[in-house]
């Protein structure tokens, strides 16, 4: 049976003490009993019937007064912007609704839980510093990267202050203004054991201003950033290179529109001016090509059966007219081994040619390039192969020799010589990226003066003689 309310309860009540009082009332004139005990019998039952209804409604209204309240303090908890219950809802009604709030509030939390426990578990798993810190800068928590990062401070990051972390003003600077609000993200670089490194730092408030704490979050952007400056320099290099030989292919036909066209000896040595930088702007092209290719990683070696004697022979053949003009002799001398090698024939064809061509530019005249191959073993597996070119030539100084694989690196005007030697920069570059891609190695000897010798090893390359 459902509960009753006060003002149903007093109703109740009033019937029954207002039946025997009017059945006094009207025996009270009757039977010679007196009058004044029905008057009497009436006042008092009315004056019960008030007591008892006025206390049920006092308690009906703390009652609903105090489920008001519980409905309250769930719905703040929730945070929910719902209505109150209407003013005729009973204490039942009210309680009604706390418990589903209550329920609510209960999933609510469940699903918080869970997003808590899986933004832990993704903040622990990223590959980047991640630390939480309050106003004061004092580091709450960190991620196992971030303990990583920081393991060379000592003791781990948590509890210590980030101006014991951090030297660099900047990221102090950055952290102020995020405890003030202000989200914000600096490259910084950084001394450590393999160099200076560039960092992305970046701070984030975790709350309105002024921000209870901050996250700081740390990036490394070293190859990156070198990856920028290196395009940067390379478009640069590249334009002044193709930039130098236009301009002297146009200032030689304006110098023969200009009338020296009638003069034969000027005419034919223009020709041959716009002649050798057609051919420079033709080498430029080509290996801008290949350096791209290689850069651009397209896919692995294309690994097929090659004959070292066949690649020889058409870089040979290639040559042939530049070494003659030269008085440069070419000199093949492999291994037969050679002949059974499998490997990307296109990146070893790129290799032999530029270290050919680069050592008939720079070697002194009517001396002799050397190509040799040879088997390396290898006791483990398959056996690799080396090539050396060798030419006695002007060489490389010891203090630039480090620096030769660097795309437009040119070793001064000794090495560049005339415009027919000039090289374009990009064929050791070339030649490292190739030797890399086919798992190799390459390296330089050279005696200024007196030489260079340039070493090419790829492992597992050659075949096993059946």
């Amino acid at each position: 049976m459902p509960a009753r309310t006060g003002p149903d309860l007093g109703w109740v009540a009033a019937a029954l003490l207002w039946a025997p009082s009017a059945g006094l009332l009207l025996a009270s004139g009757r039977g010679g009993f007196p009058l004044w005990p029905g008057p009497v019998a009436v006042m008092c039952s009315l004056l019960g019937t008030v007591i008892l209804t006025t206390r049920r409604s006092r308690a009906a209204r703390e009652e609903r007064l105090a489920a008001l309240a519980a409905w309250r303090a769930v719905a703040g908890e929730l945070v929910l912007d719902e209505p109150e219950p209407p003013a005729d809802a009973d204490a039942a009604d009210v309680m009604d609704r706390v418990r589903q709030l209550a329920s609510r509030a209960g999933a609510a939390r469940a699903q918080a839980a869970r997003q808590a426990l899986a933004q832990a578990v993704v903040l622990e798993a990223l590959p980047i510093p991640v630390l939480s810190t309050d106003a004061r800068g004092v580091v709450l928590w960190a991620n196992r990267s971030a303990a990583e990062h920081f393991r060379d401070r000592g003791a781990g990051p948590v509890g210590r202050r980030i101006d014991e972390l951090f030297t660099s003003s900047v990221v102090l600077a950055l952290h102020a203004k995020a405890v003030a609000g202000q989200a914000g993200a600096e490259e910084v670089r950084v001394p450590s054991a393999r160099g200076v490194r560039v960092l992305e730092v970046g701070a984030s408030p975790t709350g309105p201003a002024p921000s209870p704490g901050v996250v700081l979050s740390i990036r490394d952007v070293t190859d990156l950033s070198v990856a920028v400056q290196l395009r940067t320099d390379f478009v640069a290099n590249a334009s002044h290179e193709l930039r130098t030989p236009l301009a002297s292919i146009r200032g030689a036909i304006e110098t023969l529109e200009g009338g020296a066209w009638e003069d034969p000896a000027m005419r034919e040595r223009l020709a041959r001016m716009i002649a050798t930088n057609v051919v420079r702007l033709e080498e430029l092209v080509r290996d801008l090509l290949d350096l791209s290719r290689l850069e651009s990683q397209e896919g692995p070696a294309e690994v097929k059966p090659v004959r070292a004697s066949e690649v020889a022979s058409e870089v040979k053949a290639e040559l042939a007219d530049q070494a003659g003009h030269r008085r440069v002799a070419i000199r093949v001398d492999l291994d037969p081994g050679l002949e059974s090698m499998r490997t990307d024939r296109r990146l070893v064809s790129v290799i032999i040619r530029n270290l050919v061509e680069n050592a008939v530019k720079f070697a002194f005249e009517g001396t002799e390039v050397r190509l040799e191959g040879r088997v390396v073993a290898n006791p483990g597996g398959r056996a690799g192969a080396r090539f050396r070119v060798v030419d006695r030539g002007i060489g490389i100084p010891i203090e630039h020799q480090q620096r030769i694989f660097e795309r437009f690196f040119q070793v001064g005007s000794a090495r560049h010589g005339s415009p027919a030697m000039r090289g374009t920069g990009l064929g050791l570059a070339i030649v490292r990226h190739a030797v890399r891609t086919l798992g190799g190695t390459v390296g330089v000897e050279s005696v200024w003066q007196q030489g260079t010798t340039m070493t090419v090893d790829l492992p597992a390359c050659v075949e096993a003689e059946a």
